[in-house]
């Protein structure tokens, strides 16, 4: 038993735009989701141009790597003609997947394209019925509902045809997989459109009109505040043996909108912890959850769960206190050089003489440093202080190399 292959899932990250593929793919990702600029339900990330598209997919296939692109809007009829436009256009380009919610667009793929089609989670497949039904008609993966535990997420993947995609990281809309009208109704900003305003993570307050009318009242959860819809993110680290034992085909890392340090970090300590256990080093796997999990922590997030893989969850899901991401690093940028001599940054935030950084690059590798000097990149000209969008040098020798990430 204890020498049996385990079957490895695809690892499976967010691309919000082409820089943050890049440092998924250095930092271990399998394959890539990501948007292009309609139809996407990301309509606030930066997503890729049919062109940007096109170069994505030959990088990748130049990798071994896949990428997958999200069709998963609810379409009305005057979208479908710009659909099939889209459609033609990507059979051409030859992306590995296309991610659809809606079963027009599934239609629509099957017919014009040979791309194989995935079924988002949007249309939250429940069960082997319902996931046999789609395979039947030519779905090659879906990505199942969230409000799954692990036996029936096992039982899935023993009893249906096809591959089963599961979320293991990000973060959880309030509302059933996802089909949300809350930011439709406040805002008139549809989240089935792509546009969510997020107004479940809002401080709501309640007005009893009755007995005292026009007098606010805040709604609490045992004094803890008034966050009432607003869920932790889910974290999968503590059951990831469990869920890569049910025979999942591809876990996934929600955050699109991410930031890069967000999708170096995620993907970084995902790859680290599946190859430990399909590995069959359970035991080195165990003793660094607490270490897994301290990491995770330090890009944004707002506490975690593991939702409903353990059962229904109850209120230590949910963050009363606040909606605010939390956030124990800057970002600062990523190395775009490394010689023996010295490294440059390309900045995304700025960096001053005196700052102290960590350098991280895949494989869980950490590098403190003290910001002694700096220069301009192009001149090699000596500054106090680097500012966003400019390439900055530091002297020295290094461990890290190009494409890791730099925070403060």
């Amino acid at each position: 038993m204890e020498n049996e292959k385990i079957k490895k899932p695809e690892l499976l990250a967010p691309a919000g735009n082409f820089e943050k593929m890049l440092t998924a793919f250095h930092f271990g990702a399998d394959a890539v989701y990501l948007g292009l600029k309609r139809f996407s339900l990301r309509n606030f990330a930066g997503n890729f141009t049919l062109e940007q598209l096109s170069e994505a997919v030959k990088i990748a296939d130049e990798l071994g790597k896949r990428v997958y692109v999200t069709l998963n809007i609810f379409p009305y009829d005057e979208d479908l003609e710009e659909i099939e436009t889209i459609l033609f256009e990507l059979n051409n380009i030859k992306p590995h997947g296309l991610i659809v919610s809606d079963p027009a667009i599934f239609l629509l793929a099957k017919e014009l394209t040979d791309i194989e089609v995935h079924i988002s989670t949007q249309l939250n497949v429940m069960n082997t019925k319902t996931a046999n039904f789609w395979f039947k008609h030519g779905a090659k993966r879906i990505v199942v509902a969230r409000e799954l535990n692990l036996n029936q997420i096992a039982n899935m993947c023993k009893n249906t045809s096809g591959e089963i995609e599961v979320f293991a990281h990000g973060a959880l809309c309030i509302a059933y997989s996802g089909r949300c009208f809350l930011s439709l109704y406040m805002t008139g900003r549809s989240a089935n459109r792509g546009e969510c305003t997020q107004s479940c993570r809002w401080n709501y307050k309640l007005l009893e009109e009755a007995e005292r009318p026009g007098q606010y009242f805040p709604i609490e959860e045992d004094e803890r505040g008034s966050y009432i819809f607003n869920s932790k993110d889910l974290c999968a680290i503590p059951v990831l043996d469990k869920l890569i034992g049910a025979g999942v085909s591809s876990l996934k890392i929600e955050g699109r909108m991410k930031s890069m340090h967000y999708v170096a970090v995620t993907t970084d300590v995902y790859r680290t912890a599946i190859d430990m256990i399909c590995d069959n080093r359970i035991e080195e796997f165990n003793s660094m959850k607490d270490m897994f999990i301290n990491e995770l922590s330090r890009v944004s997030n707002r506490g975690f769960t593991t939702n409903f893989f353990e059962g229904t969850p109850d209120t230590s899901s949910y963050n009363f206190e606040s909606s605010k991401y939390i956030n124990q690093f800057a970002f600062v940028g990523s190395v775009v050089k490394k010689t023996d001599k010295f490294i440059e940054i390309l900045l995304k935030n700025p960096l001053s003489v005196g700052d102290k950084i960590e350098l991280r690059d895949r494989g869980l590798l950490k590098e403190e440093v003290n910001v002694e000097s700096l220069f301009l990149a192009n001149n090699n000209e000596r500054i106090e202080k680097g500012n966003p969008n400019t390439i900055v040098r530091i002297y020295g020798k290094f461990n890290c190399g190009v494409n890791s990430i730099v925070r403060k």
